[in-house]
């Protein structure tokens, strides 16, 4: 507040004082008025975009969201497609670290061989740094069950464990909602035996901030 009101009264004694020196050159005038008009505004939009971007990740606030992921291998014979979609819900123990659950569906299929499988997972993110666009990092550690068709019939049920860790990075649309980007490695252990490193989409929303 402190640099606000110093900028405004710095403003109003360029306003008086061109207007005693140069009420013959309108020009002039209008060009410095516009010029302190324009850093004022500016000043002013850069502090609001900070504070409306941290206050989402204060203590206190939820996170709403999710990923997905889409995977397709038409160089592999039997066209191996994957879809991968994770809700997930959290909430912020402190300034800038969320906490929660995550649920996992896939569904994949190469050809006649499919799978599905849903799995649970409790995860942390933590924000760096401030403004519009954010930077973090995400990580979870759960268990995942699947069903396995080997095409004819013939089918089988894998458990394992499930893990996901990779750093991201969040663009706000506004006070409440920003869409994100990971580039996470994910690992599923046990009886599924499968890992990958991929890119993963998603929106998240950022609930309780004024």
């Amino acid at each position: 507040m402190d640099y606000l009101s110093y900028d405004f009264n710095h403003f109003k004694d360029l306003f008086n004082h061109l207007a005693l020196y140069y009420p013959r050159k309108p020009e002039l005038f209008t060009k410095f008025f516009t010029m302190k008009t324009l850093h004022f505004s500016l000043t002013m939009a850069a502090l609001l975009c900070t504070t409306f971007a941290f206050s989402q990740t204060e203590k206190g606030n939820l996170l709403l969201g999710g990923t997905a992921g889409f995977d397709v291998q038409f160089e592999d014979p039997d066209n191996y497609i994957s879809i991968d979609l994770s809700p997930e819900l959290g909430f912020f123990v402190i300034d800038n670290l969320a906490v929660g659950a995550a649920l996992s569906i896939q569904t994949s299929k190469a050809g006649d061989f499919k799978t599905s499988a849903i799995g649970i997972s409790p995860f942390g993110r933590y924000y760096f740094g401030s403004g519009m666009t954010r930077i973090f990092v995400h990580g979870q550690v759960g268990y995942v069950t699947a069903k396995v068709d080997f095409g004819g019939g013939d089918d089988s049920t894998a458990n394992g464990t499930l893990f996901h860790f990779g750093p991201g990075v969040s663009f706000f649309l506004n006070k409440h909602v920003a869409v994100e980007g990971i580039l996470g490695y994910t690992k599923q252990g046990g009886d599924l035996d499968t890992s990958n490193f991929g890119i993963r989409f998603g929106v998240q929303a950022y609930l309780g901030g004024e």
